[in-house]
């Protein structure tokens, strides 16, 4: 899709949420010399005049998952509400399919569209000002408003519009199958130990093949087993609930999570055995530790 030449003093941008993602994504506009304030009150960022001056504004919260409770929108919720007068409003947060277009409808005054971030914490920057796809989910309100925003964002090799839907549900896929990915791959690891073949090897032939990618084979990438983040378990999480409202039972993503909390949990076992040699190991006498 052909850009929309944007002149930065044409535009005032406010972000909502200073975290890994909106942090980022302050950096890319201060590099393009686009102006852009960021308003988080518990880091100290509180002018609300940053978000009144704003013609763009940028929602980027934490959404977690808290078991009993479910996926927890309310921080996406009031950012929303401390949106005052008739805004662009792009939402960055991962929210449940359905949310960007329940938030048209309840404060139909603004143009609400819900752009998806593509982030790994370790190198967000980077992957912020290099993404690999550009996407912009539209309600019918906010359809107009899509070329402006892609002028302002990032450029990606490639970029789609759709309905926000259909972008809310991508993330999800997205994630729940890299989260599938490292338990796949944890479990051919375990095979490989148990008969004696070298699992990095095997890794290295599988990345190989395109269709597959290196990406989420390591099995100990991090220095632990199994997907961690603040992303991957939340989301599969929130899927899960998601899908069982649905009467939807997705078999896959629930084995996966099964695999990652047996890892998760052999890992939190390891760590309290290993505290306790610590502790055994500073309560020896000395003669003894000699």
């Amino acid at each position: 899709m052909e850009r929309t030449a944007v002149r930065p003093e044409d535009t005032s941008i406010a972000i909502i949420g200073e975290g890994v993602v909106g942090g980022a994504l302050r950096r890319w506009f201060e590099s393009r010399r686009i102006g852009a304030g960021s308003y988080d009150p518990p880091k100290g960022l509180a002018d609300k005049g940053v978000v009144e001056r704003a013609d763009i504004v940028f929602i980027c919260v934490p959404t977690p998952y808290a078991r009993g409770r479910g996926f927890d929108d309310a921080m996406l919720l009031t950012a929303a509400r401390a949106v005052g007068g008739e805004k662009t409003v792009v939402i960055k947060s991962t929210v449940l399919p359905g949310t960007t277009a329940m938030l048209q409808e309840r404060l139909p005054q603004h143009r609400w569209i819900f752009n998806p971030e593509f982030l790994r914490e370790a190198s967000a920057l980077e992957d912020m000002m290099r993404p690999d796809r550009q996407i912009i989910g539209c309600t019918p309100q906010s359809a107009g408003e899509a070329e402006r925003l892609l002028a302002l964002l990032p450029p990606a090799p490639f970029v789609r519009v759709c309905a926000s839907g259909e972008a809310e549900m991508a993330k999800y896929m997205a994630n729940s199958f890299l989260a599938a990915k490292v338990s796949f791959a944890n479990e051919f690891h375990d095979l490989c130990v148990r008969m004696g073949i070298d699992y990095a090897g095997v890794r290295d032939v599988v990345a190989a093949d395109e269709r597959i990618g290196a990406s989420h084979l390591d099995v100990f990438a991090g220095g632990y087993r199994g997907y961690g983040g603040k992303c991957l378990p939340k989301d599969s999480m929130a899927l899960l609930e998601l899908a069982r409202s649905f009467g939807v039972d997705m078999r896959m993503v629930s084995a996966a999570r099964d695999v990652n909390e047996d890892l998760t949990a052999a890992r939190g076992e390891e760590s309290l055995r290993q505290a306790r040699i610590a502790a055994l190991e500073r309560d020896e006498p000395a003669e003894a530790a000699a």
